[in-house]
């Protein structure tokens, strides 16, 4: 079965369910109420008969005799409301209407019993158990009278016939029937437009559901429903978004895959085909004698390189699958910023650079770190900010913080775009090709981010492409 045929089932299922109650406690609260304002009437009318036919002794208060000559009149009202009244005295005789001259009444012993003490009785006779044709179909109320002796001396029996209240009530019922006819058709149609609407929503993510499995990943549900179907619209449109972000880096990673591919291909490439060159002009004797030194200083340049870059990447897995046993100890950072600073000067100076130490107090700034590690750090930062600045300024700061010291690098330099940014830790990437002929294997930051994650520290980078970057390394205190 659909769920449209499902849903709508439901909704009248519930709503005819709630009608049928409603109606059923409707009817019977009805039923009780008449029948109880009917009883209430019939104990008055008792009480006002009692009082018409008992006449009492003037001096004691007890009880005289039955004076029923003005119940004829009563009992001519009460006639035209189909209404009846029998007075008995208290030897179980009937003492009005006289016409009957019944001896006996028609109240049962176990009534009389009940009478006697004290109790009012009810009754509701049915046309259909009662072969009396006075008091069938009625509705009557027994009640005794006592005098100041507690002794019983009448009883008022007062009856109604209950066929207008069995008419209204038929009526109401037949009333009842046709609203819930008109309501059960009512709730076919609100089912069946609440059901569209829940199956048009659904069918709306199941839409967008099979394009994301076709590959559109752009598709999104358009909901604005704070509900149960809306909170599943809003999964499937995180889970779209979710899908788009991996396709994105899934080609980004595609493509660092290809560049690192080509990369690695070319730094292994263009040293061996230098020596292969070389070699080959030496083994058929095409180099000049005098230019034969400087080919053997070629070919050990290009082996060292080749040694290095082999060298690099052994340091960087060995760094990655964490294997590096680092000597951490407390010392002070700035004596070992000076000395680097010191050895770079000769380089900075070639390029024209002006290296300055800022901010720097007589305060020691001890760091906890593996100490020939940091130098690597270091070393490797301040040698970057010369190459990509000429004639410029590259400022070194050093401080601490909470459980932690904090060196920063700033280079007035070529700068870098965000997409460099994100890419600088990857190996073989070189956000400047020129690096390339300069020798460089792109990866030092490579290198250089294991190395800070090892030692539990961060490393952030400030850029802007053609002003200069700044590269700042925070390492945490001793645990």
């Amino acid at each position: 079965m659909k769920m449209m045929y499902q849903q709508m089932l439901a909704f009248f299922t519930v709503i005819m369910a709630a009608l049928l109650i409603i109606g059923v406690l409707f009817t019977q609260f009805t039923t009780k109420m008449v029948e109880d304002n009917t009883y209430r009437q019939l104990n008055r009318f008792s009480v006002a008969i009692a009082e018409e036919a008992m006449r009492y002794k003037a001096d004691t208060g007890d009880f005289a005799y039955f004076d029923t000559r003005g119940l004829d009149i009563d009992l001519s009202l009460l006639e035209e409301q189909n209404m009846s009244f029998t007075v008995y005295d208290g030897d179980e005789n009937v003492v009005y209407p006289t016409a009957t001259k019944a001896v006996h009444s028609n109240i049962t012993a176990s009534q009389w019993r009940k009478l006697k003490n004290h109790k009012i009785v009810h009754t509701r006779v049915d046309a259909a158990n009662k072969a009396n044709k006075e008091e069938s179909n009625t509705m009557g109320v027994m009640k005794p009278f006592f005098d100041n002796k507690n002794r019983l001396i009448a009883v008022v029996v007062t009856r109604a016939n209950v066929s207008t209240v069995d008419d209204n009530m038929d009526m109401l019922r037949k009333n009842l029937a046709i609203a819930f006819l008109v309501a059960g058709i009512v709730a076919v149609m609100l089912s069946f437009i609440v059901s569209q609407l829940i199956v048009n929503r659904l069918r709306l993510i199941q839409l967008v559901t099979r394009q994301v499995a076709s590959g559109d990943y752009q598709a999104i549900v358009d909901t604005t429903a704070n509900d149960e179907i809306g909170a599943l619209a809003e999964d499937v449109n995180t889970m779209t978004n979710a899908l788009n972000e991996q396709e994105h880096e899934i080609k980004r990673q595609e493509e660092r895959r290809k560049e690192f591919m080509a990369n690695a291909s070319h730094e292994m490439r263009t040293p061996l085909t230098t020596i292969s060159g070389i070699v080959e002009g030496l083994q058929y004797d095409v180099i000049p004698e005098d230019e034969k030194m400087h080919s053997y200083d070629m070919i050990k340049n290009e082996a060292d390189r080749l040694t290095r870059l082999v060298k690099d990447n052994l340091d960087y897995e060995r760094l990655r699958q964490n294997k590096v046993v680092l000597n951490k100890t407390n010392f002070d950072l700035l004596p070992i910023i000076n000395n680097l600073v010191e050895q770079l000067s000769g380089k900075a100076d070639v390029a024209g650079d002006v290296i300055k130490i800022v901010n720097v107090k007589s305060t020691p700034v001890m760091i906890f770190a593996d100490q020939d590690r940091l130098i690597q750090i270091i070393f490797n930062i301040i040698n970057n900010a010369i190459q990509f600045t000429e004639n410029g300024e590259i400022k070194i700061r050093a401080w601490r913080e909470a459980h932690a010291a904090v060196f920063s690098v700033s280079d007035s330099g070529i700068g870098m775009t965000p997409e460099q940014v994100q890419n600088i830790w990857e190996r073989y990437y070189k956000a400047d090709e020129s690096r390339t002929v300069k020798g460089e294997s792109g990866l030092g930051m490579a290198i250089i981010r294991q190395l800070i994650d090892v030692h539990q520290g961060t490393i952030s980078v400030q850029s802007e492409f053609g002003k200069g970057s700044t590269f700042t390394v925070r390492i945490p205190d001793e645990q």
